[in-house]
């Protein structure tokens, strides 16, 4: 395996070099390289072939100003090391956001103008280009996709009956979609990426899974990320921290739980969430129960 032109964590090497499935799934805990590792990916695609179009969709559009910055700074960080390789490898890259200062660039990125271009010669280039997530913009596109925080777009639903059509309908095109669980199990991805089991093994490079819903998903929470020597900062001392010893003073271990540890978390009253349901389901059809009806004993 090549070394790639942009350092990656330990958990990122997979999914960045994992070009066989379709649609994939990251399910990330906070602040563990989404956004980067999606970027990096659409430049190796960018920088391996000419004339190819990568979608972004980013729910920082749609979630205001203050989003929006932290956006910039990710893309900062990015367009710069990028540059850097693609010049290295005799290649020139160039942005519509060349040169702005940073009102002027969250102005663009806002209103779905920020696109970046590969040039392989005088007359030929791949591009990238960052859309607002909504199915009327998305009908408009074809090609590679990239989603980001899709747990936060409120249409979501309708976002991926837009998009999915073009996806199925080239084998050359493919969606990499990026999220930590939603805060409200009533969003259309909380049944999409539910795994299977509670618990999974602590590893550093990730846990795979395939969803109830027949996802793959790449799964990464603390405890992986702090495997793979990503730990989390105290907010008063900035001292590093194990995840439980974050947790322990977290004030909110609901949010604790969803954002770091990657817990499905249900918002209703039910005695029994879903999914402990569903993988009492599951369990059932891989031991081979099967349910009959008592209706008639029970009157006897």
């Amino acid at each position: 395996m090549p070394e790639p032109l942009v350092k990656l964590r330990p958990w990122q090497v997979e999914p960045f070099w994992r070009d066989d499935c379709g649609l994939l799934v990251l399910s990330w805990r906070r602040r563990a390289g989404k956004s980067h590792m999606m970027a990096s990916k659409s430049l190796r695609q960018m920088m391996e072939k000419a004339g190819i179009l990568n979608i972004f969709m980013s729910a920082s559009i749609t979630l205001g100003q203050e989003f929006i910055r932290k956006e910039y700074e990710v893309w900062q960080s990015v367009l710069s090391k990028f540059r850097d390789a693609v010049k290295a490898n005799g290649q020139k890259l160039e942005t519509s956001v060349d040169g702005l200062a940073e009102d002027d660039f969250c102005d663009v990125f806002e209103h779905g103008k920020l696109e970046t271009k590969i040039w392989h010669d005088r007359t030929t280039y791949s591009r990238s280009k960052v859309i607002a997530p909504n199915p009327g913009t998305a009908v408009g596109y074809g090609g590679n996709l990239y989603v980001d925080e899709f747990g936060r777009i409120e249409n979501f639903k309708d976002v991926l009956e837009a998009v999915m059509p073009f996806i199925d309908d080239n084998p050359e095109f493919r969606c990499m979609m990026a999220s930590t669980p939603p805060p409200d199990d009533a969003h259309y991805s909380w049944e999409l990426t539910l795994p299977p089991v509670d618990d999974f093994p602590v590893n550093p490079k990730g846990n795979w899974y395939e969803s109830q819903a027949g996802f793959i998903v790449h799964r990464v929470d603390a405890y992986d990320a702090y495997a793979g020597g990503h730990p989390i900062y105290d907010q008063k001392t900035k001292q590093p921290l194990s995840p439980d010893e974050h947790r322990a003073i977290y004030f909110d271990k609901a949010a604790w739980d969803r954002n770091y540890g990657l817990k499905y978390l249900t918002g209703g009253t039910a005695a029994v969430s879903l999914a402990a349901l569903t993988r009492s389901m599951e369990l059932g059809r891989q031991y081979g129960c099967v349910a009959r009806d008592i209706t008639e004993e029970v009157a006897l």
